[in-house]
């Protein structure tokens, strides 16, 4: 058996887990919940055989009240940091008007987190909204570049003190791709004008998030996350090819990220696709070697491809998210492994990565795939809600400990 070779991170190099608050969180109300039981979702979900109690958030992790055995799961990992939102829905379920009791919540589970010494951060949007934004045509109105401004006002004016690192917009291309292309996701709207008013009114609001932000805390870190893909063409030599494969990534990954204008401190990273472009019809063609539990192709090379791509914006790269649907456990350890080593191939290029996040902390909803999908380094019964460590948790822990992974 060959001998395994270790790959030290830079010093400071940050580890953490992430997680998003609808899909954890449970009990709340906003324009997803209210389109998982909408008559069309449950029309859709029992013509394909499915019981549509599977696809109800409902109370998900129930995280909203055990955040502190949670943060503890977090520790336990040796995680320097977590990744964590909040809900825009609690804090303002009525237009202009903020529910304080629930950014006093969001205030104890920040000071939770310091106290075990986690850095946190924060995303203020992980795709959800409040169902009087959604009833008034969502992000594709142009008053939601004003109605998100005043909620961060809000939240970096409460809590800003305890976060240290801004997400304003998580993934804001799969929003407006499942949102109003392809209608996969609320606000279920094939809508290509809506589609692009949304992209437009998007870069505005993290542009105002950002100032907002900065104009507070001058010195504190803010930026964004991106689904980053990888696009290469299935053959070299093929022009067509080369030119969608281009095409696709100026399109998905780069174009929002230049329509900032430079105004981030860094940039967050969710890598999960790889995407070999042929020139015919669906125009995709992967190899599929090995797949998650979701049908997802397993690339690990991608990810040292996706940074060298952003590594062009000259700015601090994080992977905010990488993960497997892994019920069984059985690939997790190999798939973060793979993962690493080529994260840290990339840094060794000169790329400038700082941190690590994987998803996700826990099992939890996966949105329009419901509960069947097992992302989580920790278990979750859905019953009684028990969290169990799963084996690639403590390997995930010792990765974190030492800052370097043992590869083959």
């Amino acid at each position: 058996m060959p001998k395994q070779k270790i790959l030290k991170f830079p010093q400071g190099f940050l580890w953490g887990a992430s997680t998003s608050a609808y899909q954890i969180e449970g009990g709340n109300a906003n324009d997803w919940s209210e389109w998982e039981k909408s008559e069309v979702r449950i029309k859709e979900l029992k013509a394909k055989g499915k019981n549509p109690a599977d696809y109800i958030c409902g109370r998900a992790c129930d995280s909203y009240n055990r955040y502190e055995e949670d943060l503890d799961l977090v520790k336990n990992l040796n995680c320097g940091a977590y990744r964590m939102g909040l809900e825009w829905s609690r804090v303002e379920p009525e237009e202009d008007k903020f529910d304080m009791a629930e950014i006093e919540h969001y205030k104890k589970v920040l000071q939770a987190a310091k106290a075990r010494n986690l850095k946190i951060v924060l995303t203020l949007w992980h795709w959800t909204n409040p169902v009087w934004l959604a009833q008034s045509e969502g992000w594709a109105n142009k008053k939601a570049v004003e109605y998100f401004a005043r909620y961060t006002e809000l939240v970096v004016r409460e809590l800003g003190e305890e976060v240290d690192y801004w997400v304003t917009l998580n993934e804001p291309m799969v929003h407006i791709g499942n949102g109003y292309l392809t209608a996969k996701f609320s606000p279920n709207k094939k809508n290509i004008w809506q589609a692009l008013k949304a992209y437009n009114n998007l870069i505005k609001a993290h542009q105002a998030s950002y100032e907002i932000i900065h104009k507070k805390f001058s010195k504190t870190k803010a930026g964004l996350t991106m689904l980053a893909n990888f696009f290469e063409p299935a053959h070299k030599w093929n022009p067509v090819e080369i030119i969608f494969a281009k095409l696709a990534n100026h399109c998905w990954n780069e174009r929002f990220v230049r329509k900032l204008k430079n105004k981030f401190d860094f940039l967050g990273l969710d890598y999960y696709f790889h995407y070999r472009i042929v020139w015919y019809p669906p125009f995709v063609k992967n190899k599929n070697e090995k797949i998650t539990d979701m049908g997802w192709e397993i690339y690990p090379r991608g990810i040292k491809q996706v940074l060298k791509n952003y590594g062009k914006f000259k700015r601090p790269l994080y992977i905010m998210e990488n993960g497997i649907a892994d019920a069984d456990d059985n690939q997790r350890v190999e798939f973060i492994t793979e993962h690493l080593k080529y994260v840290c191939q990339a840094i060794r290029e000169g790329v400038d990565v700082h941190g690590y996040f994987y998803w996700s902390l826990l099992d939890n909803f996966e949105w329009a795939e419901g509960y069947w999908p097992k992302f989580g380094l920790y278990a979750v019964d859905r019953k009684t809600f028990k969290r169990t460590a799963r084996p690639s948790a403590k390997v995930y822990a010792e990765i974190c400990k030492s800052n370097e992974v043992r590869v083959d």
